[in-house]
C-alpha cells in the first residue's frame, strides 16, 4: 500500500475526528483484516464504521487499493477534504447521516471511478456542482436532506449509468 494513501486516509480521519475501528491498521497497510472482505454484510456492519474496502486484484494481485469508504451516522463534522482525491480508486463514498457542511466541492467531479456517491442527511449548502456530470460511472447519487439551493445542473443528464437519484 502506498504511504501517500495511508497519509491521505489518516488526514481525512483527523480532519473529521474519526477513529478507525480496532480491526484497521492505520500505521501500515490499511488493506488488511475486515478491509479485505468482499462481503457487503461485513462492510455495512454497524460495528465496522468507519469502513473501508480494498481490492487487491491490481497488477496480477500484487497491489491493493482502497475502493470503498463509508462513514455513516457518526455525527461527524467538517467539509469534504481534497485528500479524497488521493484515493483515486474509490468507487463508493457514503457519508450519510452526519453534520458535514460547506459546499459540495467541484473536485468531486475528478473522482472518476465513483459509482456510488451518497452525502444525504448532512448540512451541505450551495449549488450542486456541475462537475458531478463528469462522474460517468455513477449509478447512484444521493444528496437529499441537505441545504442545497438552485437548480440541478444539466450536466447530470450525461450520467448514462445513473439508476437512482
Amino acid at each position: 500500500m502506498n504511504g501517500e494513501i495511508v497519509r491521505a486516509l489518516n488526514s481525512i480521519f483527523q480532519q473529521w475526528d474519526v477513529q478507525a475501528v480496532d480491526s484497521w491498521n492505520t500505521t501500515g497497510d490499511p488493506c488488511s483484516g475486515s478491509a479485505l472482505s468482499q462481503d457487503d454484510s461485513v462492510f455495512e456492519d454497524p460495528s465496522n464504521n468507519p469502513a473501508i474496502r480494498c481490492d487487491c486484484s491490481f497488477n496480477a494481485s500484487t497491489v491493493c487499493h482502497i475502493t470503498r469508504l463509508r462513514i455513516e451516522g457518526l455525527d461527524k463534522r467538517g467539509e469534504l477534504p481534497e485528500e479524497l482525491l488521493d484515493l483515486p480508486y474509490l468507487t463508493f463514498l457514503k457519508i450519510d447521516l452526519n453534520f458535514f457542511s460547506g459546499p459540495l466541492p467541484a473536485f468531486i467531479g475528478n473522482m472518476s471511478r465513483l459509482g456510488l456517491l451518497s452525502v444525504a442527511h448532512n448540512i451541505f449548502h450551495g449549488s450542486i456542482p456541475q462537475e458531478l456530470g463528469n462522474l460517468k460511472e455513477l449509478y447512484l447519487l444521493s444528496f437529499g436532506n441537505n441545504n442545497f439551493s438552485g437548480t440541478l445542473p444539466p450536466e447530470l443528464g450525461s450520467l448514462v449509468k445513473l439508476q437512482q437519484m
